[in-house]
């Protein structure tokens, strides 16, 4: 007797469930699609920040070992740095 009454709460909860996974997934893989478009967006001469704060142009790409080389100094003294393509995490307005 208790069995069949509480089959309905049960449905909820399942619906309830599967409701806060799609609002979870969903934003994720449009931020993921997103970030991807930007990174293969980027070109020699880019402005761009680093997760670590960094902030220069892309002077050269390395495609094959996903690298790009950063100039963070300025024109007259350029200080390059080696970074990672997963490393970047905007890129910036010019």
């Amino acid at each position: 007797m208790f069995g069949d009454s509480s089959w309905p709460i049960f449905v909820i909860m399942g619906v309830f469930f599967v409701v806060m996974i799609l609002m979870t997934v969903i934003p994720q893989r449009k931020q993921k699609k997103k970030m991807m478009e930007m990174l293969n967006s980027i070109q020699v001469g880019d402005k761009i920040m680093t997760i670590g704060g960094f902030v220069g142009n892309i002077v050269s790409i390395d495609n094959e070992h996903e690298r790009y080389v950063i100039n963070v100094g300025n024109e007259d003294n350029p200080t390059h740095v080696t970074i990672i393509k997963n490393a970047i995490r905007a890129k910036l307005d010019k």
